[in-house]
């Protein structure tokens, strides 16, 4: 039987109309309702990529120190003769790298620019001296010579300007990827499996920063927004909160929900496409996101604070092959139950691969953990049980009440100082030793410009991934 993952980047589950909120943001997901379960409270064991993508696909919460070491869904699946690949873009899920045990592994962000040798002569000039500066620019930010990057970069920028050449996307289109993966079903259709069966996992970057840039119809806009506009307001909003207006913050959800009703069609574009193949109804589809999205709730934007829920509640949707609606499920899940529900799809026994997680359709609520690196050495280790909320770094603790406290506004550990202790005791002690020095850019100049156009490079905020 086949299984699709289809995740969609910095996807919040209180922005979806099917949890809640006030805008229909993704109509299409009240097919996928329809067919199975919504799981009401799933949880991120992260609340950015580098740190949850691991996590989900090895069902462990360290994995983001060597993916390849561990065992991942696509390694299990294949061990059985599963047939598996990814499509999507984003340096820090590891496409390029091949981490995840994939058979094919589609990096729309890579693909067309490492062929280096197809460019005309003068573009391989730039190609050449931008990877020099990209050595140069790296050897200075690690050594901290910021005020000496800064220098150079201006002149660099000012002469190469808009000739220097296109290595990587850091962001593909909704469209795109949806146009990628209507191609594999159908090379999968003139080579099928056997058995019927694939895994296929589709990476959807909306709605991650910079919101608006693809879609020329914004739903919930009179129009679209200048490109050039977006890109400095997302800038402000990484860099300087605080300087963001009233307008320009509810700009900001205007953008995000508006990408969402656009990631929405080209979600059913996908759907659309199974029915035509007689998919849709026969294979065990999972949606779901790898982390949610701050808009200041907690002073700042996007997904670099503590384990807030705004930063680690995502959506779960589960349609099983044949199956129909079901009641939601309102106990905890966590995404590291993802890899064993996803081998059960297939028979296969996830015993034997040290997956933590537990199948979603079994056993009880679960403590979530999460883990996160609000700066650039601050370690915060969060866990989410019986209504609470623990939050854990080197400096300080904190504590909600998520009874009385669901925006988790005031922190109450002073008050309750045992609820703290007790949920402290349910964080495996190795977790609080883990290695927390700072990120390196990358040394891969594609790489580079792939975090660089999703702004990281730029903001410097992040771990690298998104």
């Amino acid at each position: 039987m086949p299984t699709l993952l289809i995740t969609v980047d910095a996807l919040r589950a209180d922005r979806l109309g099917q949890y809640g909120y006030h805008r229909d943001t993704m109509p299409v997901l009240d097919e996928l309702v329809a067919a199975g379960t919504l799981f009401e409270r799933a949880f991120a064991n992260g609340p950015y990529t580098r740190v949850s993508v691991p996590s989900f696909h090895t069902s462990r919460y360290l994995a983001y120190g060597d993916v390849g070491a561990l065992p991942t869904i696509p390694a299990a699946l294949g061990d059985a003769g599963v047939r598996t690949a990814a499509i999507g873009t984003q340096t820090g899920i590891g496409l390029v790298r091949g981490e995840y045990g994939y058979d094919e592994l589609i990096d729309l962000g890579r693909d067309g620019f490492e062929r280096g040798g197809q460019r005309p002569p003068d573009e391989r000039v730039l190609v050449a001296a931008d990877d020099v500066a990209a050595s140069v620019s790296e050897w200075l930010q690690r050594r901290g010579m910021d005020r000496l990057y800064r220098a150079l970069k201006r002149p660099y920028d000012a002469v190469v300007g808009e000739s220097k050449p296109e290595r990587a996307k850091g962001y593909t289109s909704a469209e795109a990827v949806t146009d990628r993966a209507v191609e594999w079903l159908d090379e999968h259709d003139e080579d099928p499996d056997p058995n019927g069966e694939f895994f296929l996992w589709l990476h959807y970057m909306e709605a991650h920063r910079p919101y608006g840039i693809h879609d020329t119809d914004p739903e919930y806009l009179d129009g679209p927004v200048d490109s050039d506009r977006i890109r400095d307001l997302m800038r402000r909003a990484g860099t300087a909160p605080g300087s963001l207006s009233a307008e320009e913050v509810e700009l900001m959800r205007d953008l995000y929900d508006s990408d969402l009703r656009y990631c929405s069609r080209h979600l059913r574009r996908l759907f659309d496409a199974l029915r035509d193949r007689g998919l849709f109804e026969e294979s065990d589809i999972v949606f779901s996101s790898d982390h949610g999205e701050e808009f200041r709730e907690h002073g700042r934007f996007f997904h670099r604070n503590f384990p807030y829920d705004e930063l680690i509640h995502v959506p779960l949707v589960v349609a099983r092959a044949g199956g129909g609606a079901t009641e939601p499920v309102a106990e905890q899940r966590e995404l590291l139950d993802l890899a064993p529900t996803i081998c059960g799809f297939h028979d296969v026994d996830a015993s034997g691969y040290s997956f933590r997680g537990t199948p979603l359709f079994e056993g009880g609520p679960r403590d979530v953990i999460a883990l996160g690196q609000p700066g650039m050495d601050e370690p915060a280790l969060a866990v989410r049980a019986d209504g609470w909320k623990y939050i854990h770094t080197d400096a300080a603790e904190q504590l909600y009440d998520l009874e009385s406290d669901p925006g988790e506004r005031e922190d109450v550990v002073a008050t309750t100082p045992d609820t703290a202790r007790r949920l402290r005791r349910l964080v495996p002690e190795y977790l609080f030793g883990r290695d927390t020095k700072a990120p390196r850019p990358p040394e891969d100049a594609v790489d580079r410009e792939q975090l660089a156009a999703l702004g990281y490079m730029e903001l410097r905020e992040d771990e690298g991934s998104g």
